[in-house]
């Protein structure tokens, strides 16, 4: 008995379904993987900005700590004038100068000058060793900036002064000082994102401005208190 072998419209037929399957499997495991692209670009750019604030709320925090302590040892260090906290606005893009003395270094390196700029979108930190070789008295270093993250459009600050006023710098007049800073922080996805936005996003202090086109984009603010500063009573 002879054996009928598969003809020409048939197999035509098998390869055009199994194009439609591998079609779909491609389409499917591209878009798979294009979601898991984005979700990891979404859950970088919220490291990077949760980073930013957790590193510029402790500088903040410290400002205008003059004490070091480690076990029975005690030294109280004198600060730079006016470089205690020093905020400039720069609308959207703020820069920080502040002065403190930390414990989590030995003593000769306490004193620490930190301050904060921008670079475009790449948001500088210098921390440098203000500690003279002898005495307590704090000096104020030439800067030594580092990059400390890339994509960051905003880091905004408005102060919150005793006297019940605020303003964008940390200037509170002679009769108060600062009690508080709220903080923002805006950073932008490095690589491109389908969904995208916001579009326009407006800032602490009011500053508006675009999220780049085609780019996530991720605001946190938080309030952060300056116990430091507090003048001690007389």
């Amino acid at each position: 008995m002879r054996r009928r072998g598969f003809t020409l419209v048939e197999v035509l037929v098998a390869l055009a379904i199994l194009v439609v399957i591998l079609g779909l499997a491609t389409r499917y495991f591209t878009e798979n993987a294009e979601l898991a692209r984005e979700t990891q670009a979404r859950s970088e750019l919220q490291d990077r900005v949760r980073m930013v604030m957790q590193v510029v709320s402790g500088d903040l925090q410290m400002a205008g700590a003059t004490y070091w302590n480690q076990g029975a040892e005690n030294r109280g260090f004198t600060l730079p004038s006016g470089h205690v906290l020093e905020g400039i606005d720069g609308g959207p893009k703020d820069s920080i100068k502040i002065s403190y003395v930390t414990s989590l270094r030995d003593s000769s390196q306490a004193c620490r000058s930190v301050e904060y700029a921008f670079q475009g979108d790449t948001l500088l930190r210098s921390d440098v060793n203000a500690t003279p070789t002898s005495g307590r008295d704090c000096l104020a270093p030439d800067p030594s900036f580092q990059p400390l993250a890339d994509g960051i459009a905003a880091l905004d600050i408005r102060y919150l002064c005793s006297n019940g006023q605020s303003g964008n710098t940390s200037d509170c007049g002679s009769d108060a000082y600062p009690r508080s800073a709220i903080v923002e922080v805006v950073g932008y996805s490095l690589s491109p994102m389908k969904v995208a936005g916001p579009q326009t996003i407006t800032t602490v202090s009011g500053a508006s401005f675009a999220c780049p086109a085609g780019r996530g984009c991720y605001a946190l603010r938080q309030e952060v208190l300056l116990p430091n500063l507090k003048p001690l009573p007389e």
